[in-house]
């Protein structure tokens, strides 16, 4: 084995030898990207310490490009998603005729169709660019969503909402694939929860914005309100559509976007390139591609992993604390569609947090921050649990931090774009799995766990939320050990292997 400072030597050595020092021409051109971030994380420094000026210029308009189309597009998916259960509470279910398990029903429906097109989609990604089919989809949702403004029959918005669910499916992991092309290791989580938070803006937005459509244009022209809450979310829908096709940079190998100058794009291939993280090859479907994809661990250690994180939370897909506040006789309609803006409100606040102190603090803040997360909402669902003895207030604790495990999301995304930096296609598939199959998952248990006609106690499901507090901590406790474990194996190979290298030139 090598001393410390052979290591070092070769290691400088190597750095050298892949610069472009003028005196070999057919050495690749150097831009002069961070090699080494700083160890000294400054909790509310955006740029590492060591990032040049050209380096943080293109990290701001990666920032701006990116997060702004991230953040946008996802906000008016949960606008576009989140009115199903506002437009029940406002008319729709009378209107329609949806007294039995209807509104579980849809929901199931939308997760279905939204797990069948996440991993082809996001696959799809690796061979077409990204900046011309995401925007594509957004178009093609915002046309079913104005669909739903004519529905007469469940039958009639089943079919709408499973095609809205289609077309909406790769765009939660293509951002992620996204981010993941572009951003390191110490920079990835904060950038996945800034997009996170558009989540909770448009959960907030979908209630405060039902409210008052609900308010301003119930019976205008003859419609519900509940139906001009379709069409005046779809009339938001196709401008962002739009300026995506112009805005979004989509991947490093999509090439140069007109705002990247030479330089600028080239630090940023150079990043990726210093943080090990491969151009897609292109997807084939082949016996190879399945073992490569299925010969590794993470797909076995994430996937489970994330499907117990949604499970924990699968009454607010379900519209579980919004349906206790429908039953309030106290409440009218514009007051519950208000109510529901609370708890992705503080979502906001946890998302950053929570992103921002694993970004800065690195992996061994993981299993603290979930943990904590987990308790807290573990304690909560004791107010449904228990639905005859807890007091109203403990219900309405339990019904404003309803947010807190869904603000774990980037931590989840950004392990998962980070294990699997070194193979971009295996890094679409595991992403788009996670979320693909936590979703099939939805789409039945939903059914067992959160059937309408037993609302507001649901006793089975928060009893089921409440178990997979506790499993999905002990799942991240191992995640991280193991984690821990394979990089001290390969830093170990590594040094093995400057150690060689540098023993062979001196001999």
């Amino acid at each position: 084995m090598a001393s410390k400072e052979q290591v070092i030597v070769a290691a400088q050595e190597a750095d050298d030898s892949s610069g472009n020092n003028g005196s070999n021409p057919n050495q690749p051109t150097t831009y002069g990207a961070n090699r080494n971030p700083s160890s000294d994380k400054r909790f509310f420094a955006w740029f590492d310490a060591n990032d040049g000026p050209l380096e943080r210029r293109t990290i701001t308009k990666l920032d701006f490009f990116i997060l702004s189309y991230a953040f946008i597009g996802f906000w008016v998916l949960y606008i576009d998603r989140g009115l199903l259960t506002n437009a029940y509470i406002s008319g729709m279910r009378e209107d329609l005729g949806l007294f039995g398990n209807e509104l579980v029903s849809l929901s199931s429906i939308y997760s279905a169709g939204y797990c069948i097109s996440m991993i082809p989609a996001t696959l799809f990604l690796t061979r077409f660019p990204a900046q011309y089919v995401i925007p594509t989809t957004i178009l093609g949702w915002g046309v079913f969503t104005i669909l739903c403004f004519r529905a007469q029959s469940y039958g009639e918005l089943a079919g709408y909402r499973f095609c809205i669910a289609l077309l909406q499916g790769p765009y939660f992991c293509s951002i992620h694939y996204i981010l993941g092309s572009w951003y390191r290791k110490d920079e990835l989580v904060r950038r996945a929860g800034v997009f996170y938070v558009s989540s909770s803006v448009g959960t907030m937005t979908t209630g405060l914005l039902a409210a008052r459509i609900y308010q301003s244009l119930h019976g205008a022209l003859g419609y519900p309100g509940w139906r001009w809450m379709y069409l005046v979310a779809s009339c938001i829908t196709f401008p962002i559509a739009i300026w995506g096709f112009f805005s979004l940079p989509g991947t490093p190998r999509d090439g140069k976007r007109w705002f990247f100058t030479e330089e600028e794009f080239g630090i940023a291939q150079e990043r990726m390139a210093l943080q090990g993280r491969s151009n897609p090859k292109g997807f084939t479907l082949s016996k190879a591609t399945l073992k490569r994809f299925l010969g590794r661990w993470h797909f076995w250690v994430l996937v489970p992993w994330n499907i117990q994180w949604l499970m924990g939370y699968l009454s607010m897909a379900t519209g579980g604390p919004t349906l206790w506040l429908r039953a309030q006789p106290q409440y009218s309609t514009v007051q519950v569609n208000n109510f529901t803006a609370i708890s992705p409100s503080i979502g906001i606040v946890l998302i950053m947090t929570f992103s921002w102190v694993v970004d800065k603090k690195g992996r061994n803040a993981i299993l603290p921050v979930i943990a904590v997360a987990c308790g807290i909402h573990f304690v909560s669902k004791f107010a449904w649990i228990l639905y005859d003895t807890t007091s109203f207030e403990y219900k309405w604790f339990a019904t404003a931090i309803n947010y807190i495990e869904v603000s774990l999301s980037p931590i989840n995304y950004s392990v998962a774009n980070l294990a699997c930096a070194g193979d971009a296609e295996e890094r679409a598939f595991v992403v788009s799995s996670m979320l693909a199959l936590s979703t099939a998952f939805n789409s039945w248990v939903s059914f067992v766990a959160f059937p309408t006609v037993q609302a507001p106690r649901f006793f089975r499901g928060y009893v089921m939320e409440a178990v997979f507090q506790i499993t999905y901590v002990g799942w991240t406790a191992f995640i991280v050990w193991f984690s821990n474990r394979q990089d001290k194996k390969e830093a170990e190979r590594k040094e093995s292997d400057i150690g060689d290298a540098a023993g062979e030139k001196s001999g």
